[in-house]
């Protein structure tokens, strides 16, 4: 992709001179990385009411819930709430597109650390589960987000950024060690309350938080989404949250739009977007999602990133980026090597369409 340098130059155009959200002082990398999650969390639920993938998967992954758990408390979110018995009894696994259903249990396989039941993957944990803790959070979380967090609106942000900070932290384990968080040591100890979780929020993340939506809202970002999204009515779903491509351990953040042309949206809260080796990062893999969706099944026309501390939207029409990023290569023919590099990786046979 011999364009890319050129691409990546204008995320440095359009951030120069833009205020910016900072931490209130010095930091570490475990900060950033979880204000970085949480803050996803509350786009997606901008977007759709959907179950916190991750995070269940997370729960399960370490042991402190069993996948039945999981897929009973995905199906109680409204994105999953309709579907049938049977489907409920693994709503994890299901994923609504534009088009249907994304069944990742049938069409990918399931990877093995979330799909075990009964033992803790990492033996973290002498109480193996802390299922009723979690029902009770997860039915007040559920509750607060439908009363005080609308559709595409700013709502109770700092009641609100404090669930997500701890969605966040269920979700980082599902792709890491949970010895590394100090927050797991009260697992570690016994089962704590839902209150003694609640304590264990840091106020300073709270805030940056807030900050973030404020960015997000007084930047004029959030009216771009909507209109990006088509302008949905107040009370309507502006898309998907977590679309996923290929298996779950490959999704991303938010997808707007409807089936006549949708735009992905890669979140990022990362101080310094001038790193050309990370931008270029974000910009192919928007570019090897849209591609990964081989069955047009999330109706991908515009990909965008949201450069959150500095409520700055960059977006390509799909078509334009990809021409752009190739400097004259066809397309189609970089598309089928890309798929055909992922079938070799994956050791599966991807449909491509034509």
């Amino acid at each position: 992709m011999t364009g890319t340098g050129e691409v990546v130059q204008r995320l440095t155009a359009e951030t120069k001179g833009v205020p910016v959200v900072r931490p209130a002082g010095r930091v570490g990398r475990r900060h950033w990385a979880q204000v970085d999650r949480a803050f996803g969390m509350r786009m997606a639920t901008l977007v759709q009411s959907a179950p916190p993938y991750s995070v269940l998967y997370g729960l399960v992954r370490s042991g402190l819930a069993s996948r039945d758990w999981a897929h009973r408390q995905a199906g109680l979110y409204p994105t999953h709430i309709r579907l049938g018995k049977d489907e409920r009894h693994r709503a994890l696994d299901l994923r609504p597109t534009f088009t249907g259903w994304l069944d990742l249990a049938n069409e990918h396989g399931v990877d093995r650390y979330v799909a075990e039941d009964g033992a803790a993957r990492y033996a973290r944990f002498p109480y193996s589960t802390a299922e009723t803790v979690l029902d009770d959070l997860f039915d007040r979380m559920r509750a607060y987000f439908a009363t005080y967090a609308p559709f595409g609106q700013v709502g109770a942000e700092k009641g609100l950024a404090r669930l997500c900070w701890l969605l966040a932290m269920f979700s980082y384990v599902f792709r890491n060690d949970p010895v590394d968080q100090p927050f797991f040591g009260a697992f570690r100890e016994g089962v704590p309350t839902v209150e003694q979780l609640h304590t264990a929020v840091e106020e300073d993340a709270v805030t940056e938080l807030v900050q973030l939506v404020e960015r997000l809202h007084g930047s004029g970002a959030l009216h771009e989404m909507r209109r990006l999204a088509g302008h949905p009515p107040p009370g309507r779903p502006w898309g998907i949250a977590w679309p996923v491509f290929g298996s779950q351990w490959d999704d991303n953040d938010i997808l707007v739009g409807g089936p006549r042309g949708a735009t992905l949206i890669d979140v990022t809260s990362v101080l310094k977007v001038n790193d050309a080796r990370r931008a270029r990062r974000w910009i192919w893999r928007l570019v090897g999602c849209a591609w990964l969706d081989t069955a047009d099944a999330y109706r991908i026309r515009t990909v965008a990133l949201y450069l959150a501390r500095y409520g700055v939207v960059v977006a390509w029409p799909l078509a334009d980026l990809v021409e752009e990023l190739l400097g004259g290569e066809d397309p189609e023919r970089a598309r089928h090597e890309f798929l055909d590099l992922v079938t070799r990786l994956r050791g599966t046979t991807p449909a491509v369409s034509p």
